[in-house]
């Protein structure tokens, strides 16, 4: 559900896309070839099913940022409001970096560090070699000078 909210961000949306994903799930169960693991194959079936969505209603489907929809942290009293401000600048400026990335690679950001998949799964999910995966990933790093 989180997946789907975060491609859609509308709560209604996300809930049909996990409905029909499950059914096409259940109902393709049997051709499930054990290529990939359970969880690529399912991210696959709901990025597909969104993606459908998309064509259908013109809907925008709209992947987040890092972070844009997780709650806000817990307050913490030994946290400056210099360290606050410093924090606050240093997000900015991973925004304004993350903003100059093509939605193909924060796409695969995303899959690799907001929802912990493995090289192989993303591969499985996008659709790509892992080469691609590995080479998306690095041109992503350097672009964001973490290289």
């Amino acid at each position: 559900m989180s997946l789907a909210f975060r491609m859609v961000r509308d709560p209604g949306i996300a809930e049909d896309l996990v409905q029909e994903s499950l059914l096409r799930a259940w109902q393709g169960l049997g051709g499930f070839r054990g290529e990939s693991t359970v969880s690529t194959w399912l991210y696959k079936i709901l990025m597909n099913c969104a993606f459908n969505q998309f064509s259908r209603s013109r809907h925008e489907v709209r992947f987040s940022g890092p972070g844009e929809d997780d709650a806000p942290p817990e307050p913490v009293d030994h946290i400056t409001p210099e360290m606050h401000l410093d924090a606050l600048r240093r997000a900015e400026r991973m925004a304004r970096q993350l903003d100059r990335l093509s939605p193909s690679l924060v796409r695969t950001l995303e899959l690799r560090y907001r929802d912990d998949l493995s090289y192989e799964e993303i591969a499985g999910v996008l659709g790509l070699p892992i080469g691609t995966v590995r080479s998306r990933l690095s041109r992503a790093h350097r672009t964001l000078g973490l290289m």
